[in-house]
């Protein structure tokens, strides 16, 4: 749920359940990824300089065995598609969390912070970058081998508010029965 400092949000859209990483697709155009981003009227001056945190809540259930994997992406290159992710930077992911005949919710969560004066933005996780309530999975989320996320992401060429860009993927390796982005949004803090 949005909070008074949520400045850009999308909830309850479907998602991948299938064993290829998918992203979400946008409710207006199921061909094209879900994102959130820095909205025009505030593309310079509450940003610049200032950090603001991304925040994904997803959920999925599988009928059996299989793993749930929950990635939040900068999207950084001119891909639209929802399986081309070449250029695109991986913020935050969940690594594999084992789905058991069962269902659960994933909760990650990055700081980032750009400046326009250097056009780089940098994002980082705290050891626990998020948690889940699934039965056979450690509750908090650990940045281990399984999370390929460089971090801190440093990045440059970020010349603009308006390609702070974020999208998420999810794939559920086998048995998948449903999954949802319940909420992936932007807060100022």
């Amino acid at each position: 749920m949005a909070n008074s400092n949520t400045f850009s949000q999308v909830q309850q859209l479907s998602a991948n359940f299938g064993a290829v990483e998918t992203a979400v697709a946008s409710a207006a155009d199921a061909t094209k990824r879900a994102v959130v981003a820095v909205r025009a009227d505030i593309l310079s001056g509450i940003h610049d300089g200032r950090p603001f945190k991304l925040r994904v809540v997803a959920r999925a259930a599988a009928s059996g065995a299989g793993n749930f994997v929950v990635n939040a992406y900068w999207n950084s290159a001119a891909n639209t598609n929802l399986t081309t992710f070449t250029g695109d930077i991986l913020v935050v992911g969940s690594g594999n969390q084992a789905l058991a005949t069962s269902s659960g919710v994933v909760y990650m969560e990055a700081r980032l912070l750009w400046d326009s004066a250097s056009g780089r933005l940098a994002a980082h996780w705290l050891d626990g970058a998020g948690l889940s309530n699934i039965v056979t999975t450690p509750a908090v989320i650990k940045t281990s081998g399984a999370i390929t996320a460089t971090n801190p992401i440093h990045a440059s060429a970020v010349v603009a508010a308006s390609d702070l860009q974020f999208f998420v993927t999810t794939s559920v390796s086998a048995n998948g029965s449903s999954a949802k982005l319940i909420e992936l949004a932007l807060d100022a803090i």
